[in-house]
């Protein structure tokens, strides 16, 4: 069970100890992301992730990289649409060392002005590598032209004209007005002494903003629209989505159970439909995303260019379906299961539950518990999924992007 401590520094410290493990995670979340960013920052959040990791005021990027391969740690960080958190896992008895690096890297970033244009080259073919993905592509742009108006709609990398023009100025300028004490959250999972890392964590961050200036993100919906991008590919990529619920909604764990049952795997409707039976695609499937404000269910398929009409045809007859039917309670005890498997598999490593634990204090407050969560997927019920199919079941509110190849 995870505990929540308030700092008298304002930084909520989340802490879980697990049974059994002899390693430690421990990972610093600030509650910034790209949804934030002005249009001349975008990429802003995504560009300091990388810097914070190029050097300190007493460290070199490569001293930190050093002292943490030296103790055998593994070090990482990712940046989302509404967080970023950097993040050490190590051997329990190494908690002091990967705390000093994790906290110095937030306290005192160099941002050493060679290292910063270095990085923007780095960043730019980060940009170029997930341009030459369809995948990536086809879900970008999908978010891009339903989140049209909101913070949401730009991707978490930014631009290359925008990253190339970031100065000095601007990143600490974004970086001390958002990495603030009331903004930062500490999650640690695994073997540790509580006191220890309580004692360790209340004497940092003194030097950062107590309070940021209130942030807000502005939730939009464009239905309907259809995008086509030509890229040098042999197959069509389809990625086609509603805007949905957001994160706090109740009704998410029914709506995930439908997403499971629409496309969660190989006896879900769709890709027994599409796959198994028409022979349309080679892979379909459904996700769910949760924000703040909104959420977005998604339909996925790589099928051949010369069949994306039938495709599309075959994925309407599912929703048609869906609209005029029921799900069987065999269907919906099936993907209950599935979920639960899913969310336990996910929380048996001491990263996974930091990083949750991190997620659910920023998103909701607090930290459900295991027990929490699989009860919530038990009570759902045939009239929660009627409840929710109206959400998902209408295609003529999807927005749909097809990567394509060129027309031979």
């Amino acid at each position: 069970m995870a505990e929540i401590t308030v700092l008298d520094s304002g930084v909520r410290l989340i802490t879980e100890k697990m049974e059994g493990v002899r390693s430690v995670s421990v990972g610093i979340w600030c509650d910034t992301g790209s949804v934030y960013e002005k249009p001349e920052e975008f990429g802003m959040s995504h560009y300091i992730e990388h810097m914070l990791f190029k050097g300190t005021e007493t460290r070199s990027a490569f001293q930190i990289a050093d002292e943490i391969d030296r103790i055998g740690g593994q070090m990482n960080a990712f940046t989302g649409k509404e967080n970023t958190c950097f993040y050490i896992k190590s051997l329990d008895r190494h908690f002091g060392e990967i705390a000093d690096v994790l906290t110095d890297m937030i306290e005192h970033p160099a941002f050493d002005p060679q290292e910063m244009e270095r990085e923007k080259q780095v960043v730019i073919e980060e940009i170029n590598m997930n341009a030459d993905d369809p995948d990536d592509v086809a879900l970008d742009s999908l978010e891009s032209m339903m989140s049209r108006g909101s913070g949401l709609a730009h991707p978490v990398l930014g631009y290359k004209d925008t990253v190339s023009s970031f100065t000095r100025d601007m990143v600490t300028a974004y970086y001390y007005s958002h990495y603030t004490t009331d903004a930062i959250v500490v999650s640690v999972a695994g073997s540790f002494d509580y006191q220890e890392v309580k004692d360790y964590f209340s004497g940092k961050f003194a030097g950062l903003r107590k309070k940021r200036d209130v942030m807000q993100s502005q939730s939009v919906e464009n239905p309907g629209e259809s995008v086509t991008v030509v890229k040098d590919i042999d197959q069509a990529h389809l990625a086609m989505g509603v805007k949905a619920i957001p994160v706090t909604d109740d009704r998410r764990y029914a709506l995930s159970i439908l997403s499971s049952v629409m496309g969660g795997g190989m006896s879900s409707r769709l890709f027994q439909s599409v796959r198994e039976k028409k022979g349309l695609a080679y892979s379909v499937y459904t996700m769910t995303g949760y924000y703040r404000e909104t959420g977005m269910f998604v339909i996925a398929a790589g099928v051949g260019k010369d069949r994306v009409d039938e495709a599309l045809g075959a994925i309407r007859e599912e929703l048609d379906k869906l609209r005029n039917g029921e799900v069987t309670q065999d269907e919906l005890d099936s993907s209950r299961e599935q979920m639960k498997s899913i969310y336990i598999f996910g929380q048996e490593s001491v990263q996974t539950r930091m990083i949750s634990n991190g997620r659910d204090v920023l998103a909701r407050g607090y930290c459900p518990s295991q027990d929490e969560i699989l009860s919530r997927f038990d009570e759902v019920t045939l009239d929660d999924l009627k409840g929710v199919k109206s959400l998902i079941c209408d295609m003529d509110k999807y927005g749909i992007v097809n990567v394509t190849g060129k027309a031979e």
